[in-house]
């Protein structure tokens, strides 16, 4: 016997209801996505100052006399 349209009607509404949970789903994916690549953008940028500061930092120790350097720090022959 084929289902009624009262059964289809309640397979349309499940299949609605479904629906509307993937879109919300798919919207806060979407939101999450953005909000981690932001914040993967501000990271970046931080590593960027980071490794200037210490480029510059190398590059003034570069020029300092070894008598200079700090006595924790390991000579370069170990």
């Amino acid at each position: 016997m084929p289902p009624d349209n009262n059964e289809y009607a309640a397979r349309l509404d499940e299949l609605e209801v479904r629906l509307a949970h993937q879109d919300q789903t798919l919207h806060e994916l979407g939101d999450e996505v953005y909000r981690q690549q932001r914040q993967i953008m501000q990271l970046e940028a931080v590593v960027r100052q980071l490794a200037a500061r210490l480029e510059s930092a190398e590059g003034e120790r570069a020029g300092e006399h070894p008598a200079e350097r700090p006595i924790d720090e390991i000579p370069p022959h170990y």
